[in-house]
């Protein structure tokens, strides 16, 4: 349900081809759903099928013509009442804390390192994350009202990233101080 209303709900703002919606999931929701071209196309084909949007062909030179998909007055009410739903509480897949659940079956070395770089991708993502959010305030245009939604969805994923930051580095430390008492014992 989440990528049709990912999707219901970026065709809302404007038409877009199936490339146009993975761009832009890519620009501005990826930090909070991350999906393949095959799913949106797939998930297109669906809403399409059920009414809620509609496609036209565009002519394109030299290439095949390109699906414009446009959110139809059905899709509007869908949309609306997937929003309205009660918000249910996420069902969580992440191999990274997976991984690190079972680290004490990695090489300590080889974890630790692990951690450090994942520790540096999250820094990295929140940053881009900062910058992003720096670029919509300094530009509200006339959909200031509207962007409240999407500014409170990034500043918690931006929050979830600072506490992440922050237990890994006090783990990190910790770790490293052990390792250099043990080194020291020897």
């Amino acid at each position: 349900m989440s990528l049709k209303l990912a999707i219901l709900g970026l065709l809302s703002l404007q038409p877009a081809s199936g490339y146009d919606i993975k761009r832009t999931i890519d620009r501005s929701v990826y930090f909070i759903w991350n999906v393949t071209g095959p799913q949106i196309y797939t998930t297109l084909r669906t809403l399409r099928e059920d009414g809620l949007i509609a496609s036209e062909s565009i002519p394109q030179v030299g290439k095949p013509a390109k699906q414009i998909h446009t959110i139809t007055e059905q899709g509007k009410l869908a949309l609306e009442a997937l929003v309205n739903e009660p918000i249910q509480a996420a069902v969580t897949r992440d191999e990274v804390l997976l991984r690190v659940f079972f680290g004490n079956f990695a090489d300590e070395a080889t974890m630790l390192r692990e951690l450090r770089a994942y520790l540096d991708r999250i820094t990295s993502e929140r940053l881009y994350m900062e910058k992003t959010e720096a670029r919509v305030v300094a530009r509200p245009g006339a959909r200031e009202k509207e962007r409240r939604f999407q500014l409170l969805s990034l500043h918690l994923k931006v929050a979830q990233y600072r506490v992440m930051e922050q237990e890994l580095e006090m783990f990190l430390e910790r770790e490293s101080q052990m390792i250099k008492a043990e080194q020291a014992d020897k």
